[in-house]
C-alpha cells in the first residue's frame, strides 16, 4: 500500500512538474520600412462623401520604423514617415465646393509612438510565430505641416505658403476669434493590420492607419470668409495681393493645378455656357470650410520587416 501511494505520489508531484513548465518569452527587436497611399479627409474631402474624397485625395506615403516584442502579444513600435496629402475643388462632385475653387498640398513629417497588439501570438521566440497574425494598435504621434497652394495662373502658377497669408483672417484684430494655428501638431494613431511570416527573419506586414487630429487647418480651410480688404491691411505688396487671391478664388477661369478651363467642368453642374456663376466671389462669413469638425488623415503601408532573431537561451522551469 505504502509503494502504491508513493508510486501515485511521485507521478502526480512529476505532472504537476510538467504541468508548470512554460517556454519562456523571449523578447526581439526588428526593423520595418515601406510605402503605400495617403488619404486626407476634411474640409476639400469630406468623409460623408467617402469614396470621391479619397479618389480625390490619394496620394503618397513612406515610413520607416523600430519596434521591441514585449510580450508574446504587446509589441512597442516607432515610427518616422513622410506623408503627403492634398485635395482639389476641381474634382468636387458637388456644385458649391466646386465654385469654392480652393485646393491645398501638405508634406507631414510624423513621429509615432504606437502599442501594437497581437492578440492570436502564443509563441515563445520568433522561430515559432504564425505564418499569419493579425493586429490592432493604438498610439500618440507628433507631426509638422505646412500647407501649400499654386497661385493663380495670372500671378505666376508657383506653390506658396499657405499658413503666413492667413487667408481666414487667423491672427487680424478684427477677427480676434480665428487664432493662429501651428505648423505641428499632435495626432492619434489608430491601426489594423496583418503580418505575414516570409522567412525566418522577414515579414510582410500590411496596415491600415487612421491619424485622429485635433486642429481643422491641415488644409488651410476650416471657418467663414473674411473681409479681404481689412485682413491684408496689416500687409504690404506682393503679400498683400497674394492673400487676397489665394483666400477667395471663385473667379479664377482656369483651374491653377489641372491648368484645365473651368467653364467646361461648370457646365457638368449647371447650364451656364457664359460662366456667370464665376464671376463672383462668395460673401464675407459665408462658410468657406465645414466650420465644425477636425481634420484627418489616413494611410494604407505595406512594410518588410526584419527581426533580429535572439541567441539561445536555457529554458527556466516554474
Amino acid at each position: 500500500m505504502r509503494q502504491s501511494t508513493g508510486l501515485i505520489l511521485l507521478l502526480f508531484l512529476s505532472y504537476t512538474s510538467f504541468a508548470q513548465y512554460r517556454q519562456p518569452f523571449r523578447k526581439y527587436t526588428s526593423v520595418e520600412f515601406g510605402g503605400g497611399v495617403s488619404s486626407y479627409y476634411g474640409d476639400l474631402a469630406p468623409m460623408s462623401q467617402f469614396v470621391n474624397s479619397t479618389a480625390n485625395a490619394l496620394r503618397w506615403t513612406a515610413t520607416v520604423g523600430l519596434s521591441r516584442q514585449i510580450t508574446r502579444q504587446i509589441e512597442a513600435s516607432v515610427n518616422l514617415s513622410w506623408v503627403a496629402l492634398g485635395a482639389d475643388d476641381y474634382y468636387a462632385n458637388n456644385l458649391s465646393d466646386f465654385l469654392r475653387n480652393l485646393h491645398f498640398r501638405n508634406n507631414v513629417k510624423e513621429l509615432t509612438l504606437q502599442g501594437r497588439w497581437t492578440p492570436f501570438n502564443i509563441a515563445s521566440t520568433p522561430q515559432k510565430r504564425a505564418i499569419f497574425e493579425p493586429f490592432i494598435g493604438l498610439g500618440i504621434g507628433a507631426f509638422l505641416h505646412n500647407p501649400q497652394a499654386k497661385l493663380p495662373i495670372a500671378l505666376g502658377n508657383d506653390w506658396v505658403d499657405l499658413r503666413p497669408l492667413t487667408t481666414e483672417g487667423q491672427g487680424s484684430p478684427n477677427y480676434p476669434e480665428v487664432k493662429t494655428y501651428k505648423n505641428w501638431g499632435i495626432n492619434v494613431p489608430i491601426s489594423l493590420g496583418l503580418k505575414t511570416r516570409l522567412s525566418k527573419n522577414i515579414d510582410l506586414i500590411a496596415e491600415l492607419n487612421y491619424r485622429v487630429l485635433f486642429f481643422d487647418y491641415i488644409d488651410d480651410v476650416s471657418g467663414v470668409y473674411a473681409q479681404p480688404l481689412v485682413v491684408y491691411s496689416r500687409f504690404t505688396e506682393p503679400t498683400k495681393s497674394i492673400g487676397i487671391a489665394m483666400s477667395q478664388r471663385t473667379t479664377e477661369r482656369i483651374a491653377a493645378v489641372t491648368e484645365k478651363d473651368r467653364l467646361t467642368k461648370l457646365n457638368s453642374f449647371i447650364n451656364d455656357p457664359t460662366g456667370q456663376a464665376l464671376t463672383q466671389n462668395a460673401g464675407v462669413n459665408s462658410p468657406r470650410g465645414t466650420v465644425n469638425g477636425n481634420d484627418a488623415y489616413t494611410t494604407f503601408t505595406l512594410k518588410l520587416r526584419y527581426i533580429f532573431v535572439p541567441g539561445i537561451q536555457c529554458p527556466r522551469i516554474y
